[in-house]
């Protein structure tokens, strides 16, 4: 009798820890799928830019350092009508047995952050790195991860960051106003920024049905549906357009 006592007494603390104090569910609950295998899909394809691409604008970099070369700015770069900087993910991708990537680099190079476009996984290192013999500071302020403002005055310093939620982020530095980066933080592997050529090659994908998004930091995000069998290299292509 006691014992049956015991194992009721349990079974209510287990559903009280399960419940708010009204008796309701918790609504911020939520159950994470058990991880699966990386997959053979890949789907690949380019961003393209269809009009005439914005002039940007050439900024006089001598408050940088003597002797720091010209540099432009990299809002929309669009070469041979490719779009660079653009991320590309799968947005409703499965939860994947993947080893974490190697540490991210963003660079701060004659007063230019490189590269303009950086994606991190949730929990990757991003190492923030000045290259500059001359004073920055990094500042962003998230909507859904920790603001932070910090600053670099020597050559080769560095801070290493990680980020607990997905979202889109500028960082900035507020000594040289024109220095602008953008961070993207996903919760799968399933993630790349276009380069110069506006390719993309998203790799390791299980079978299945997905949501591809794009995301550029001024002209929107984009989505399509892909397909995958097992083992299937699928193209899919994104177009931007100009004023």
């Amino acid at each position: 009798m006691r014992s049956q006592i015991c194992h009721i007494l349990a079974l209510s603390l287990a559903a009280g820890l399960l419940a708010g104090c009204d008796g309701e569910p918790q609504a911020n609950a939520k159950v994470v799928a058990p991880p699966v295998a990386m997959g053979a899909g890949v789907v690949r394809g380019n961003v393209n830019f269809a009009g005439t691409p914005p002039m940007m604008e050439v900024i006089a970099n001598k408050p940088c350092h003597p002797g720091a070369p010209m540099i432009a700015e990299e809002t929309v770069v669009v070469t041979d009508g490719r779009l660079a900087n653009v991320f590309v993910y799968v947005k409703d991708a499965p939860n994947v047995n993947a080893p974490m990537a190697e540490p991210a680099l963003l660079d701060q190079k004659h007063c230019q952050y490189v590269p303009h476009a950086v994606g991190v996984r949730i929990g990757q290192t991003l190492r923030i790195r000045s290259s500059d013999d001359t004073m920055h500071n990094v500042h962003y302020n998230p909507s859904r991860n920790k603001a932070e403002n910090f600053g670099f005055t020597t050559v080769g310093a560095e801070k290493t960051l990680r980020f607990a939620h997905p979202e889109f982020m500028r960082m900035k530095c507020d000594v040289h106003p024109w220095m602008m980066a953008y961070v993207g933080v996903f919760d799968s592997p399933f993630f790349v920024v276009t380069p110069v050529a506006g390719n993309f090659e998203i790799k390791g994908l299980p079978a299945g049905t997905y949501t591809l998004a794009t995301w550029h930091e001024q002209l929107g995000e984009q989505e399509q549906t892909v397909t995958i069998a097992d083992g299937q290299s699928v193209t899919a292509n994104f177009e931007y357009k100009g004023p």
